[in-house]
């Protein structure tokens, strides 16, 4: 699991765009968690604060002409979503290599 992400805000910004022929521009930064352990909510509020600010980051440099409250704040939920289910399924791959470990080793006794 390489405990970064990268936060993007094109699919964002096509979701919150008023004007559907609006050209706009793929902004991305990586966050990386590799630091944090997730399972104590102090480092997990880390993470979120960490997030929130790539997510504003990205749908700010993204789309800089039309950045109106409604726009940016759908751009950053959507972002920061999109961050939260790359993280879960990251995790899903680990426990179900965890498991599958645990699955030879019962075969072995």
């Amino acid at each position: 699991m390489s405990r970064t992400l990268t936060v993007t805000a094109l699919l964002a910004l096509g979701i919150a765009s008023a004007h559907a022929d609006e050209t706009t521009t793929e902004a991305t930064t990586q966050v990386s968690y590799s630091d944090l352990d997730l399972s104590r909510p102090a480092d997990a509020k880390v993470l979120a604060a960490r997030l929130q600010d790539a997510a504003t980051s990205v749908c700010l440099k993204a789309n800089p002409e039309n950045v109106t409250p409604v726009a940016l704040e759908n751009c950053i939920s959507v972002s920061v979503h999109m961050a939260m289910s790359r993280i879960e399924s990251d995790m899903d791959a680990v426990v179900h290599g965890k498991l599958s470990n645990v699955r030879t080793a019962m075969r072995d006794l």
